[in-house]
């Protein structure tokens, strides 16, 4: 980490900084944000409505310690670095089923067909989880929540047109009858799309279609005074035309289709105890036509207990049992293997006076070895009146995919990946205001990769990832305002590689917005975002060129639930690539009209 960057935290760490009501799920029980040592971004409805959003990679990639890139955006293959791990470090959430795919590469989550309707909240909980979600959550939790069912009975709906013949129609609703409380939401996405391939690059360049259907479903009983059962299914079908870093192709198509599914039953047993059982279905299908017709598929079953002691506002204890059993196709469709695990939990909330303590341990055992065993630890403890300090420590392991260990280039010797994580925050409120600044240190040993000289996956490669974190949010009567700051270093240490830099990963990345509200049903927000240079792969000398973006988003209240939203992206219509050879859109419009039904 160079110098200036630390002198610019230290800089930074004297500014100032109201408190938040903001209730975060992550860790598996409800807690407020002030109670919780983790550290954790959390988006609700009213911002995700406001960014003018369709899909969770746009919705996320201005976070700080997040980077997202496409290959050719619209629904093509994305790749998200938390705090610069690799993507299949991530484990993602949603309406607690793990929305990844055990027949891909790394076996990690699919960023690229989220939609966000009927979506309600989004909580990216960063650092090893490992202790609550196991094996894939190795550097954090991207939560998603759909709308609750017992919220206020409503159905909205909304169309929207935009630039690359960008069509998009939706609908949410829910309702509480006598015995059951329901929400579900629909929506589909056409768009002609941009060339994959960097069209600057290639003479009349083919568009890159893309298409996609979500559908999701959540509903509660009471079955009696005392206990409750609840049903989520989320299903989405997409196809996409793509192409290769390297030419503009006419016939490469993906088709992709996932459904997941949970039945959750939870008995209010004593005042103390409430148990939680839930039985998961996670089925992905995978087809691609790129050098050759390829089928991937996968199925994950899963059956968790969980069980939370309330024992007073200062003790809550949480311990939980987990079976699971993976089924997936590797290289061809009859190439199927087995994948079974069985992991223990025990994790503990505390508060004495002020201070918070946070304290888990896991145990996991799996069918490609023998345990498992991390931890993770956290404190929390206000300084100052309105100055807060939290402080974690974690260990957390990554199972090798069934790809890494089964495929043609697979290696059954393979042992997990391991992590140890850091970080420290600081908060600080002032009137209406608040400064967060974090430092984070994650180093990874073990990691799988591949070895050209064995020709199959090894433990060969290992990182040390550190850097600063800086979120300022503040409004007035007529502004508010977002600023976020990433400063990264993120070194690879592999035997060959020492001090070499990790692809894809900028060294510095700023985000702003600013938001006016001078009229009463007028909104207008400006956002400013600048990436800056990084690596393009571990295979080339690439250095792909820093980026600054300017967008405009404007939205005028109609009625109650009625209104017209107009969003212009990239605005000075800047040339720039996330991942190298492949396309982004210049400027770009979309308006939208949201409506009650």
């Amino acid at each position: 980490m160079s110098k200036r960057i630390v002198v610019f935290a230290l800089m930074s760490s004297f500014s100032v900084f109201g408190k938040q009501s903001v209730t975060v799920t992550a860790e598996k029980i409800e807690r407020s944000y002030d109670e919780t040592t983790s550290n954790v971004q959390v988006i609700d409805l009213e911002e995700i409505e406001k960014s003018q959003t369709t899909n969770l990679a746009d919705l996320i990639e201005k976070k700080s310690g997040l980077f997202v890139n496409s290959n050719g955006s619209y629904g093509k293959s994305t790749s998200l670095f938390l705090r610069g791990a690799d993507s299949s470090f991530t484990l993602i959430v949603i309406d607690g089923v793990e929305y990844n795919d055990k027949s891909s590469v790394g076996g990690g989550s699919v960023l690229d067909h989220i939609d966000l309707s009927n979506v309600e909240k989004v909580e990216i909980l960063k650092g090893s989880q490992s202790v609550l979600y196991g094996s894939d959550a190795m550097a954090g939790v991207i939560n998603i929540t759909t709308k609750n069912p017992k919220g206020t009975k409503e159905a909205l709906g909304s169309v929207s047109y935009g630039s690359f013949k960008n069509k998009r129609a939706s609908f949410s609703a829910r309702n509480s009858g006598k015995r059951v409380d329901y929400s579900m939401g629909l929506s589909f996405q056409d768009v002609e799309g941009i060339s994959s391939y960097n069209e600057d690059r290639v003479i009349m360049a083919e568009k890159d279609g893309y298409n996609n259907l979500t559908a999701s479903f959540k509903a509660t009983t009471s079955i009696s005074t005392k206990d409750e059962l609840s049903l989520s299914i989320r299903s989405v079908k997409a196809e996409s035309d793509f192409d290769a870093s390297t030419a503009d192709k006419l016939d490469y198509v993906g088709r992709d289709a996932q459904t997941i599914s949970s039945l959750f039953y939870k008995y209010k047993a004593t005042k103390v105890w409430e148990p939680k059982l839930k039985v998961s279905h996670n089925k992905s299908d995978r087809l691609s036509n790129s050098f050759s017709l390829s089928r991937l598929v996968s199925k994950v079953n899963k059956v968790e207990l969980e069980n939370p002691f309330v024992l007073s506002k200062a003790l809550t204890l949480l311990n939980g049992f987990e079976y699971e059993k993976t089924k997936a196709s590797i290289g061809t469709i009859d190439n199927k293997k087995n994948f079974e695990s069985v992991a223990g939990y025990l994790d503990a909330h505390g508060k004495f006076q002020k201070l918070s303590l946070h304290g888990g341990v896991r145990w996991t055992n799996e069918s490609t070895y023998s345990y498992r065993v991390v931890w993770k630890i956290g404190a929390s403890y206000p300084v100052f009146k309105k100055t807060d300090l939290k402080i974690n420590a974690s260990t957390g392991f990554k199972s090798p995919s069934l790809y890494q260990l089964y495929s043609n280039f697979g290696n059954t010797a393979l042992s997990p990946t391991q992590s140890e994580s850091f970080d420290l925050s600081i908060t600080q409120f002032i009137l209406s205001s608040k400064f967060e600044l974090t430092y984070f240190n994650d180093n990874y040993d073990n990691i799988i990769d591949f070895d050209s000289v064995s020709n199959r996956y090894e433990n060969i490669s290992k990182a040390d990832i550190e850097g600063f974190e800086l979120n300022y949010f503040g409004e007035s009567r007529s502004f508010d305002w977002k600023v976020g700051t990433t400063l990264l270093s993120a070194i690879n240490n592999s035997t060959g590689k020492e001090g070499q830099y990790l692809p894809r990963r900028p060294r510095q990345k700023y985000n702003a917005s600013l938001g006016w509200n001078g009229f009463e049903k007028f909104n207008s927000i400006v956002d400013f975002s600048y990436v800056g240079e990084r690596e393009n792969s571990d295979f080339d000398t690439i250095v792909l060129s820093s980026y600054f973006l300017v967008d405009l988003r404007f939205s005028y209240e109609l009625g109650v639930d009625d209104k017209v939203l107009f969003k212009v992206g990239n605005l000075f219509d800047r040339k720039y690539e996330q991942v190298y050879g492949y396309g982004t859109p210049g400027i770009n419009f979309n308006l939208t009209w949201k409506f009650n039904i």
